[in-house]
């Protein structure tokens, strides 16, 4: 682009005024010469004066013109400068082939760029490759969670996680054995979007595991996952979606111990987020899961499909300092015998289970999630699924099988879970759980107690590096088993993404003590500590979820 130099209008402007100051002279002169008398004289000087201030006026418009051009020329060269700049660039902009003219000759794509760009031509085979990859990756999403590590006990041999017999958790941090790995993959139909809101997506969830510890590493695979769902679909609920498949449902977990507390993952359908009265409202039914391993994946699962759910929650309810959650469970299961080395015998029935839920997020840069919950029957378990009892151990006598009547079987659970972020120094998460349970079991000791508490603290040295420690404690008396106390203590150097307590990456090295009753001998860590009521590990261990 050219542009006016802005000098020559300054010359004339010069010679300009000049002239206009030689011919005010020259006319105030004429005026004394010719000036009969005084009162003439002083008409004459007036009328010099006002023409010369009319002329000063138009001078300084004129010179404030100038300055403006001047200005103007400066802007146009920084953006010349920026189009050279840019038109060196080999910038492209691509169009389909069915925008080129009608007389092109052949089927290319059409490049637009500018003059030093070197020339892209795409042919129609390169193009729909082009939109080919584009559809496959637009409406896709990629999540996961994994877990890996590698530690030895204090006589050398691969560690053993310490945990209490009957115990339905224990505290994580050093104190897992397993690698675990899920991936899911979320697929959302951009192409099925036919209104504002309107979203199909379909979701898989392949999970892997390995037990560190086994002499040969045998992977469990197992898929945690596989639904649909439908959302925006009902009119005046754009937030409401249905779902039909088997997928993890609305769980509710404590981190550091990877306590699900209330998990009714499983195969099934339903409706979620439905906005009704002060809440939302989800309903489904749920059929049980075939799961290879438990809810927190670090054990293979004892559970059965064999029973039926109708979950209801009303969530999202205003309350003071919160949200509210209220949930009810209807289920029914069938009397079934379970020759899988145990023979046990199942009496059947239905049951019903509820919880109160409390959620702050006002507290200390953090949040608190406290529940409440009752079951009896066959929802006593706060599960989709029922368990099969191998544990209790064979009956003595293959023909007098153990037996279990759900009918008698009663749960009660309090939860509380907090974690706090007070400064970018510090933060923690702390859990405390008493369970009581009754698992129906007609000989023997049916009833179970359990009391966890544990805090784990964690120190920012830096934005990427961290201490981290934790201190738990679970009490146990669980049917015939023996009961008593273990005390679990672990110190863990971190490198993490973040200062939050819940930043992930995360690798760590850590040292574990433990230390249990001496009833619990031979049950916490049966393998590396047989005879021992203490044990200590140390290793290193990576954590990360996306």
């Amino acid at each position: 682009m050219k542009t006016e130099p802005t000098t020559r209008p300054l010359r004339k402007l010069n010679r300009t005024r000049r002239w206009i100051l030689l011919f005010s002279l020259w006319g105030a002169c004429s005026g004394v010469l010719h000036a009969q008398d005084t009162d003439e004289l002083a008409e004459l000087r007036q009328m010099v004066e006002q023409m010369q201030l009319t002329y000063e006026d138009r001078i300084a418009k004129l010179e404030n013109r100038v300055e403006e051009l001047e200005s103007q020329e400066e802007d146009l060269k920084a953006e010349l400068a920026e189009t050279r700049a840019m038109a060196e660039k080999p910038t492209v902009a691509v169009v389909a082939p069915s925008e080129l003219p009608s007389d092109s000759g052949k089927a290319t794509a059409l490049v637009r760029q500018t003059e030093m760009a070197s020339p892209l031509v795409l042919d129609e085979a390169q193009w729909e490759a082009l939109l080919e990859e584009a559809s496959l990756t637009r409406g896709l999403e990629f999540h996961g969670y994994f877990r890996s590590g590698y530690g030895i006990s204090e006589n050398g041999d691969v560690m053993e996680a310490f945990q209490a017999p009957g115990a339905q958790s224990k505290f994580r941090l050093g104190n897992e054995t397993e690698t675990y790995l899920e991936t899911a993959f979320l697929y959302t139909f951009p192409e099925l979007q036919l209104a504002d809101g309107v979203e199909f997506m379909v979701g898989i969830r392949p999970a892997y595991v390995v037990e560190n510890a086994l002499s040969s590493a045998e992977t469990t695979l197992t898929l945690r996952e596989a639904y649909g769902s439908a959302k925006g679909v009902l009119a005046g609920q754009a937030g409401a979606s249905f779902w039909a498949g088997q997928r993890f449902y609305d769980r509710f977990d404590v981190h550091m111990t990877d306590f699900y507390y209330l998990d009714m993952s499983g195969f099934g359908g339903g409706i979620e987020d439905l906005e009704v009265g002060p809440g939302k409202l989800s309903v489904a039914w749920l059929g049980g899961s075939i799961d290879s391993v438990n809810s927190n994946a670090s054990e293979p699962s004892n559970s059965i499909n064999a029973k039926n759910s109708l979950d209801i929650r009303l969530d999202e309810i205003e309350v003071p300092g919160g949200e509210g959650l209220l949930w009810l469970d209807l289920a029914h299961s069938k009397s079934r015998n379970f020759p899988n080395g145990e023979n046990v015998r199942i009496e059947g029935g239905s049951g019903f289970a509820g919880g109160i839920g409390h959620r702050s997020d006002e507290i200390l840069g953090g949040r608190n999630i406290a529940m409440v919950q009752y079951g009896v029957g066959a929802a006593a378990n706060f599960r989709s699924t029922t368990e099969d009892f191998s544990f209790l151990g064979a009956p003595p006598a293959p023909a007098d099988p153990l037996q279990v009547n759900l009918g008698d079987a009663w749960h009660f659970r309090f939860v509380d879970d907090l974690v706090i972020e007070p400064s970018p120094a510090l933060s923690l998460q702390t859990t405390f759980v008493w369970d009581e349970f009754n698992d129906g079991l007609r000989s023997g000791n049916s009833r179970s107690s359990w009391q966890s508490f544990g805090i784990r603290p964690e120190w920012n040295l830096t934005d990427h590096f961290s201490i981290a420690f934790e201190a738990g404690m679970d009490n146990v008396s669980v049917l015939d088993l023996p009961s008593g106390q273990l005390y679990k203590f672990t110190i863990a150097p971190q490198i993490k993404s973040g200062r939050g307590f819940f930043d992930r990456p995360a690798l760590r090295a850590f040292a574990t003590y433990a230390i249990w009753s001496d009833d619990l001998t031979d049950f916490v860590a049966p393998r590396t500590n047989p005879d021992d009521n203490s044990g200590f590990s140390f290793g290193v261990q990576v954590e990360s979820w996306w």
